[in-house]
């Protein structure tokens, strides 16, 4: 066998990959979603890569923030990835609510504003309506939700409601 050459044995046993003060904790995530949210001008940045399809210039941003601002603790890159993976969720569905609603508010140009349906109703004792919750308000205040709350998300039921309301509001 040349000289130059090593044959490869396997990893020893009892080996594990070494871990120098990184951060690892799944709560660290949602810290650092927190970060992104209360941070405006690093948020815009991640916002405009993400929405140009460029993920890893996201992660890249991120990393960047997170080793200088905050030293006090490593973070890994998988944490990183993590919390732009959470983030890119939240985002997306921040961007399908917009939708939702500029679709509420196309249709009711087109059809009338009077024919918007509402969420719900709630009626006087003498039986005058006082309030109609509708659904332009209700996806209003969800997109504001997103965008406001790094911790609120939609449940299973909201989304299959977005869903019934995208076709109600069809085109």
């Amino acid at each position: 066998m040349p000289p130059h050459k090593v044959k490869y044995k396997g990893i020893p046993p009892g080996w594990k990959p070494r871990q120098d003060n990184v951060t690892t904790d799944p709560n660290t995530i949602g810290d650092i979603v927190k970060l992104i949210y209360e941070k405006q001008s690093l948020r815009a940045e991640i916002d405009y890569a993400l929405e140009h399809n460029h993920k890893i210039k996201a992660i890249k941003l991120l990393k960047e923030e997170l080793d200088t601002y905050h030293m006090s603790r490593k973070y890994n890159l998988r944490t990183t990835k993590d919390s732009i993976d959470l983030y890119q969720k939240k985002f997306d569905i921040k961007e399908k609510i917009k939708m939702l609603r500029e679709r509420i508010e196309w249709w009711c140009e087109q059809n009338g504003y009077g024919k918007l349906g509402s969420q719900k109703e709630v009626k006087s004792k003498d039986g005058h309506y006082t309030y109609r919750y509708s659904d332009w308000e209700m996806v209003d205040d969800h997109e504001g939700l997103m965008i406001n709350d790094s911790q609120w998300n939609p449940s299973a039921k909201q989304l299959k409601l977005y869903n019934k309301l995208w076709k109600k509001y069809e085109k």
